[in-house]
This record gives structure tokens, C-alpha cells and sequence, in this order.
């Protein structure tokens, strides 16, 4: 593991999803060269663009889901990790590195990615949009 500090598995899974969260929340414009780095296809990856069409953030955030999904239970962020310093975000890889290790330090202000994906969804759901709960992935 990355992070050998972390050590309970119900910890670890919700460590997990911030950590993913965090990677979909400042991918931004790289989200489709993060996909094509993981070997999502030029298909795959503009499915994802015409399901999730408000937001860039909401295309990270779908990708990242399949990639887990992909992956399985056991889907190993080294690698995803190794593949932000491929395509140059280290920024992400640095933020990753100081939040985890902060939020290890402070357990108490910890938000798993099912929380911060329904604050996100809640923010447009007036608008009418359904929220994006079917991938196909």
C-alpha cells in the first residue's frame, strides 16, 4: 500500500474514495488524458462526455468511477497515481499526499466520496438534471 500507515480496511476504502474524489475534483481538462492513459477508448471516453455534460468535474468524477469499477475491489491507486505524474499533475499527486496525511492526523473532518458526490449532486438537482447514477462502464 501507498499509505502503509493506514491500516484499518473500513478506513482504508473511505480513505479510498477521498482519494479519488480529490484526483476528480482538480483533474479538470486532463480527465481524457488521464482515460486514454488508463486505456479507456476514444469511445468510451466521449460516452462519458455525453453522459456527464455540465460539468468537467462531473466527467472526472464518472471516469474515475469506472476506472474503480473496472479495476474491482482491489483496483491500486500507485497506479493511478503514477499515471497524474505521467501526464504531468503532480499538483494532484502532492495534494493527495498532504491531505491523506492530514486527514490521518485528523480523523474527524473526513468526507467520503458518497457524501461529496450527493453535496455535488445536490447543487444542480433544481435544474432538473437527474443525477448521474447509470454508467455503463
Amino acid at each position: 500500500s501507498l499509505f502503509p500507515f493506514m491500516l484499518d480496511p473500513q478506513d482504508e476504502a473511505e480513505r479510498k474514495e477521498q482519494r479519488l474524489a480529490i484526483i476528480a475534483d482538480h483533474l479538470g481538462f486532463s480527465w481524457t488524458e488521464l482515460a486514454r492513459e488508463l486505456d479507456f477508448s476514444e469511445e468510451k471516453i466521449n460516452l462519458i462526455r455525453v453522459e456527464n455534460p455540465n460539468s468537467l468535474q462531473d466527467q472526472s468524477h464518472a471516469l474515475l468511477k469506472c476506472w474503480a469499477e473496472k479495476e474491482g475491489p482491489h483496483a491500486a491507486e500507485a497506479g493511478l497515481i503514477k499515471t497524474l505524474t505521467r501526464i504531468n499533475r503532480m499538483d494532484i499527486v502532492h495534494l493527495i499526499e498532504t491531505k491523506i496525511i492530514k486527514s490521518a492526523q485528523d480523523d474527524t473532518s473526513s468526507h467520503t466520496y458518497a457524501e461529496i458526490e450527493r453535496t455535488i449532486a445536490g447543487d444542480h438537482s433544481e435544474g432538473g438534471k437527474t443525477s448521474h447514477n447509470e454508467s455503463h462502464c
